[in-house]
Parts: C-alpha cells; sequence; structure tokens
C-alpha cells in the first residue's frame, strides 16, 4: 500500500491514530452536501495527508462508489490547509467541467468508468484520463 484512503466516520484522531500506526499518507474522504461539510476539512489538518471530497451519500447507503455528485462550486476557491482532491460522480463525460468549475488538483472516480457494478471499462478509463489531462 502507498496510501490509507478512509470513507468512514473517522475523527481527526483516530486518522492521526491510523497514519502513525501504519506509517503510510492518509487520505481522509470527507462527505459533502453542504458549505458546511467542507469547512469540516479543517479539523484534519494535522492528521490526514489529504482531504478527498466526495458525494454524502444516502443514510444507510455505503460511502463512495454509488455515482453520485454533489454541488462542486461548494469548492469553488477554495484553499485549504492540505491537499485535497475531488470525487463523487466523476465520469469522462464531467471531469474537465468539475476540474475547471473547482481549480481539483486531484480527482477520484470509482463507478464513473464502469460498464456494470464492479466492472471497469478500459475506454471509460482511457477517455476519463484524457479528460483530465485537456482540463
Amino acid at each position: 500500500l502507498n496510501a490509507l484512503q478512509l470513507h468512514g466516520s473517522e475523527s481527526p484522531e483516530r486518522v492521526a491514530q491510523l497514519r502513525a500506526r501504519f506509517g503510510k499518507p492518509v487520505w481522509k474522504a470527507l462527505p459533502v452536501a453542504s458549505a458546511s461539510d467542507v469547512a469540516r476539512a479543517a479539523a484534519y489538518a494535522g492528521a490526514a495527508d489529504l482531504i478527498l471530497f466526495d458525494a454524502k451519500t444516502p443514510k444507510g447507503a455505503l460511502p463512495g462508489g454509488m455515482g453520485l455528485a454533489f454541488d462542486c462550486s461548494l469548492l469553488a476557491g477554495y484553499r485549504g490547509a492540505l491537499p485535497w482532491g475531488l470525487a463523487g460522480g466523476l465520469n469522462p463525460t464531467n471531469v474537465a467541467e468539475a476540474i475547471a468549475r473547482t481549480g481539483a488538483p486531484l480527482v477520484d472516480t470509482s463507478s464513473g468508468v464502469e460498464s456494470a457494478p464492479g466492472v471497469k471499462d478500459t475506454d471509460k478509463i482511457t477517455n476519463f484520463a484524457f479528460a483530465v489531462r485537456l482540463a
């Protein structure tokens, strides 16, 4: 492993514990539906190495990988204490616009490059990477 990516309800203290225990960078995914969700990132300064802003999933659903997007304009002009990335519903057709709207230095996708649940599509992956490079 090169890094740990956490999508649960880990506190900053827990993130710091895992970082110290495993000696690996920790990416903390934060579910976003409002500006207050974005503001929560500040609490992870010194604990996480990167914040990954992702769409908030419905109550009772597992986090991530559902193809859900959020209003990425909430991140326009974002300047936090930590490096950050954008996730949540990104696919080959919308990733360039999301980067343009937010200035995201890093993007993450999963279901956005699948042809069926859990099945990665090489053409979609290629198109996603091409769209990112053009952004």
